[in-house]
């Protein structure tokens, strides 16, 4: 059986990249809660539409806790064109539609039988118990044929079908699939002869989408990714906070020089909110509107990967040395080209990954793809890179305190280097319905862990701040200035002396004035 997927990797160059990354969003939102679309049957033998997390069913609220897929199906119906299936097939059995030897021309009933064992069809499978057909495309202006008319609490007003879906036991997804399948005179599973074009509205939802009491936060979403929100709002609100500490700090020092250093990580934290504000924004629009805001989506996850990426310069920069080791080292050209190369190819599998990787039928993630196993590499060279640089910088230092606060300076950052690879291990044993959340979760943390760990050392008020090199102009032009103050001293103090001795009588016995004083 050939599954039509969406066809992501084409040939471009030059200026095509700009209609790849284009296409790849325009793609992308059929991934979304709200999926609108067209079927060619006569081009695509099967269509997988979206997937959906759909949460377990309280059983103390059964209707505002299930699921609920409804919309609209349509499409110009020629006379003697047979219908057309629209089906719902959970996570355990879609692995059918893709196995190695599936030939739809000669595997569609046997297919079907066990997709639809258990299905309803008033003609032919009235024992059925699971409501997962529904012949399309609907009459225009009318309900699909297996909706039941007279039972309008099954019903979304203003739709043509409503399916719900009831999870007793725990959370699953769930697939939207168009296929050209019916049922004969026979009752056996054929292929249809429909040429005819179908367009498709749906909406998924995690509960009644009628219960205006119903948290808009959970709605909308899959089960994956509920929760997802709030997360980044409280992100936002902490970067923001962080924002704000960092501008106090600053200001404590704008009478002075405020360090390169704390200059570096403002930028770092101000890249880092304006990414988790883009993405907040695009949460936001999807409890919305089912479809978000995908440019915001983007956008925000690089500046949040370009802000990491400028954080492992820092503490690369750190670890050869710059702001430890006097005003006379400053940042190495090798290291910060060798950066860029590294940081690009690792932005060039970031868009590979985003645009080709996708698979609505496997459990592909960033951890478990090609290009992510490229980003997972380069993190890892950093890390090796960071361990390498703090130690022969440990060596280097004479001063047994200062090496001691190198060598935990050096052990706290290699953590959080060597975290990520870690993680994309630890990832495939957690179950693809919690994955993300766990996952955004701790990268969150760790790299704000991170970030405030680097505040608290570079700190104006900071007990760590005797280990950086100070600003140096500063410190001649306060030792030119202290200098200057005591020479006038010294001429004050010589010319008081001068005149105490000529106002004094010639007397050797009688010791001066200034020599009582002393």
């Amino acid at each position: 059986m050939n599954v039509a997927m969406p066809k992501y990797a084409k040939r471009c160059d030059g200026v095509k990249w700009l209609f790849v990354v284009c296409l790849s969003l325009q793609f992308s939102s059929t991934l979304t809660v709200h999926v609108k679309g067209i079927w060619k049957p006569g081009e695509q033998n099967i269509q997988v539409i979206t997937k959906f997390g759909f949460q377990q069913t309280d059983n103390r609220h059964p209707r505002t806790s299930r699921g609920f897929i409804y919309g609209n199906i349509t499409g110009v119906q020629r006379p003697g064109d047979d219908p057309l299936l629209f089906v719902i097939i959970s996570q355990a059995n879609i692995g059918l539609l893709h196995s190695e030897d599936s030939n739809y021309g000669k595997s569609c009933s046997s297919i079907m039988q066990e997709i639809a064992s258990n299905g309803f069809e008033s003609r032919c499978k009235p024992k059925g118990t699971a409501d997962i057909f529904r012949w399309v495309p609907c009459p225009a202006g009318k309900i699909c044929e297996e909706e039941d008319p007279d039972n309008s609490t099954t019903l979304i007003p203003g739709y043509q079908m409503t399916m719900q879906i009831v999870e007793p036991q725990m959370p699953e997804y769930w697939f939207l699939v168009l296929i050209g399948c019916h049922l004969n005179g026979n009752c056996s599973w054929v292929q249809s002869n429909s040429k005819s074009t179908l367009n498709y509205d749906f909406w998924l939802t995690n509960g009644d989408p009628q219960d205006l009491s119903k948290n808009p936060f959970g709605l909308q979403f899959s089960f994956d990714e509920q929760d997802a929100t709030q997360m980044y709002l409280a992100t936002l609100i902490a970067y923001l906070i962080l924002c704000a500490i960092i501008y106090h700090g600053r200001s404590i020092q704008r009478k002075h020089y405020s360090p390169t250093r704390l200059k570096l990580l403002s930028w770092i934290v101000y890249l880092k909110t304006a990414g988790v504000a883009l993405q907040s924004l695009n949460m936001l629009q999807f409890a919305a509107d089912g479809e978000g805001f995908l440019v915001a989506r983007l956008a925000g996850e690089v500046l949040r990967m370009i802000a990491t990426d400028v954080l492992c310069l820092m503490l690369l920069l750190l670890g050869r040395g710059w702001a430890f080791s006097g005003p006379s080292l400053k940042p190495s050209k090798c290291l910060i080209v060798g950066w860029a190369f590294l940081s690009i190819v690792k932005f060039i599998f970031f868009c590979c990954n985003f645009i080709f990787v996708y698979d609505i039928l496997h459990d592909v993630d960033v951890f478990s793809s090609w290009p992510g196993h490229g980003m997972l590499a380069i993190r890892i060279i950093f890390a090796i890179w960071f361990l390498l640089e703090i130690r022969v910088l440990i060596k280097r230092e004479k001063h047994h305190e200062k090496a001691t606060f190198l060598a935990h300076f050096g052990a706290g950052f290699l953590v959080w280097f060597a975290y990520l690879p870690g993680l994309g291990c630890i990832a495939h044993f957690i179950t693809l319905l919690w994955r993300f959340r766990i996952i955004l979760g701790i990268t969150t943390l760790a790299n704000f862990g991170a970030i405030l760990c680097l505040l608290h050392i570079f700190w104006p008020n900071s007990q760590y701040r005797k280990y950086f090199n100070v600003d140096y102009g500063n410190r001649l032009r306060a030792s030119r200035t202290d200098s200057n103050e005591l020479e006038d001293f010294e001429r004050l103090l010589y010319a008081e002396n001068t005149d105490s001795e000529n106002d004094s009588p010639a007397d050797d016995d009688q010791p001066s004035n200034i020599h009582n004083m002393i």
